[in-house]
């Protein structure tokens, strides 16, 4: 579900081959047919949904697409079997199209299509040569990222109370003077299994052992795409865990981490590399 121009694709075939089907090769008649052809697709459609939900945007531009192919295809073949008709009757017929039809056809084909690639993007990001031809390489060296995922907002503000507690501990985070160091062992690649590290000191430069660190990694504006994650102590004060990431782009790292010298709560970001 996640692919939307495949899934339009396959929709839009699956409909034009079922309504032709029934239109052309039994005796059904236009509403029946539609009807027919509505039901087939949801009784495949839903499951994916539940399965895969892709969002509200995704959502409405297939199931619009889906709606205006259809609606097209009962007049195209109602227009179709009556102009059979009328030349099996030898009657005479008007075998040019009148220009309004097509006009409705190529608008809805051309938003479609600018969505379709605006939202594949905003997913999975551009293709090798869109990169390079409008992302500019990084002056610190290294490969820009075209994904667009958007961001799990903490507002603490919104709310007083959350507000003030949030700055509290804030307040004695700083008073403890701890030296947090974290990153990836070697660069974090798509579905490959990569190392987490996280390196904790207090204000004497001593390792802190014994702690619980715990969070999760965020991606995107769905809760689907949350991945746990549970450090392990290595010793020296060091906290590992191996994961693996399933998207590329940038992700949300919210940790809390549990100890008898204090708590403290980190919130940093990353990126994943294609």
């Amino acid at each position: 579900m996640n692919n939307l121009l495949l899934t339009l694709a396959s929709g839009v075939v699956f409909i034009v081959v079922v309504h032709s089907t029934l239109r052309f090769f039994t005796r059904i008649r236009s509403m029946p047919a539609f009807f027919i052809t509505l039901v087939a697709l949801a009784s495949i459609y839903t499951p994916l949904l539940i399965n895969d939900w892709p969002g509200v945007d995704v959502f409405a531009i297939q199931f619009a697409i889906y709606g205006v192919t259809l609606y097209l295809l009962t007049i195209l073949h109602s227009q179709a079997i009556k102009h059979k008709q009328d030349v099996d009757a030898g009657r005479t017929v008007q075998k040019k199209w009148h220009w309004a039809p097509l006009l409705i056809v190529g608008f809805f084909v051309v938003v479609v299509s600018v969505d379709s690639v605006f939202i594949t993007i905003a997913q999975k990001g551009s293709d090798s040569l869109l990169h390079k031809f409008f992302i500019p390489k990084p002056k610190s060296g290294g490969d820009a990222s075209s994904y667009f995922p958007g961001i799990i907002k903490h507002n603490y503000h919104e709310k007083e109370d959350q507000y003030n507690q949030y700055q509290k501990r804030l307040a004695e985070q700083r008073q403890r003077g701890w030296e947090v160091k974290y990153g990836w062992l070697a660069t974090a690649v798509v579905n490959q299994l990569a190392t987490f590290q996280l390196s904790l000191r207090n204000a004497k430069n001593q390792p802190i052992t014994g702690a619980t660190v715990s969070g999760v990694f965020q991606r995107g504006n769905t809760s689907k795409q949350d991945q746990p994650v549970k450090l392990k102590e290595a010793g020296n004060g060091l906290y590992r865990a191996d994961i693996v990431l399933k998207y590329p782009g940038r992700w949300e790292l919210i940790l809390e981490i549990d100890s008898p010298q204090g708590d403290y709560d980190l919130k940093a970001t990353t990126v994943v590399s294609e």
